[in-house]
């Protein structure tokens, strides 16, 4: 793609309506001191010091932060918070973002918003604290969440749907119902991004890692996958799903598999230190961006590409690509185009 094919695609984004329906999450961010010769006179246990806390959305929410950093303005969430400290943080960013919330409700008491809190001691990231890994949703709040997609759905061109939490809001039941909507409404794209439930949905383009591939399929991942494992592999897994699959190859790149043809984008030789969290969230969104403005494949895996090699450049955040971002590495690599 030359950088006026970019640019043109770009202004598209502003009028496409996605839906992302999931786990909505907060990365909580803070350094931690726990060498500071104070005691506590209650507990007589040492006293860590806390400082620079930040929050930023993570997981669904991750994606949302995303696909608005790309110009995509009409943007709606469907998930649940908790009736705490963090929900109300989370409602926050994506009232600041611009995002609509009004399918994102409040969890009844037991349900925990979703949290990776992530110490930093001495310049690395220390064990992290989760927050809702155990929350069960109720039926009857599922069923709300569902009636609003499926109210939603003749209006919105794009859907990801995203599971990363252990207790989700998404179980194998719920994705069935999903699978229904799929079904119902074919000319919404669905993408779907889910760490444990990948092998459940079915007609959707579903987004894998290459650990995740060999998890669904139950085979061993070599510690550096080729283009050609990752095709045969790939394969296997789109026929079970039903539906295309997009494959994220770390540094190598990303590969995105249909029934008629593969598409391919090498990674790009960046330098220095590289944080890949929320990288897979980047392509989701930037995937999603691309094929609701009507994009080809080809192009989309292209265009995320380059939007995952600007996140990986942002350090101890889950950072975001935009176009002015993007147009900086595509002139400085663009003979991987």
């Amino acid at each position: 793609m030359t950088a006026s094919d970019i640019t043109v695609l770009f202004n598209q984004f502003s009028t496409i309506r996605v839906g992302v329906i999931g786990d909505f999450a907060l990365d909580l961010y803070f350094t931690l001191q726990t060498q500071t010769g104070e005691r506590s006179l209650e507990t007589n246990r040492d006293v860590f010091w806390g400082s620079h806390p930040s929050a930023s959305l993570g997981a669904a929410g991750n994606v949302v932060q995303n696909l608005m950093a790309l110009g995509v303005a009409n943007c709606r969430v469907i998930g649940c918070v908790g009736n705490d400290l963090f929900g109300r943080e989370m409602r926050y960013l994506l009232n600041t973002l611009g995002a609509d919330t009004q399918h994102l409700y409040t969890a009844p008491a037991g349900w925990d918003t979703c949290v990776y809190s992530k110490p930093n001691v001495n310049g690395q990231e220390a064990n992290r604290i989760d927050f809702g890994v155990t929350n069960q949703l109720d039926e009857h709040l599922f069923a709300k969440l569902i009636t609003g997609l499926e109210a939603a759905l003749a209006d919105l061109d794009v859907v990801v749907i995203n599971q990363q939490f252990a207790n989700p809001l998404l179980t194998e039941s719920r994705v069935a119902v999903l699978n229904e909507l799929i079904t119902r409404f074919p000319h919404v794209c669905f993408l779907a991004d889910m760490r444990d439930l990948g092998t459940q949905v079915r007609g959707a383009t579903l987004k894998v890692n290459t650990t995740e591939l060999a998890n669904f399929l139950q085979v061993l991942v070599p510690e550096f996958p080729d283009l050609d494992w990752c095709i045969r592999h790939g394969n296997v897994l789109r026929e079970q799903s039903g539906g295309p699959l997009l494959i994220t190859r770390g540094q190598a790149g990303i590969l995105y598999l249909d029934q008629h043809k593969r598409h391919s984008a090498e990674g790009l030789p960046l330098r220095g230190e590289l944080d890949t969290v929320g990288a897979g969230d980047t392509v989701v969104a930037t995937w999603a961006a691309c094929l609701g403005a009507g994009a080809t494949p080809a192009q989309a895996v292209q265009v995320a590409n380059l939007a995952a090699a600007v996140t990986v450049q942002k350090l101890n955040q889950t950072g975001t690509a935009s176009l002015s971002e993007i147009m900086v590495l595509h002139s400085l690599y663009s003979y991987h185009d």
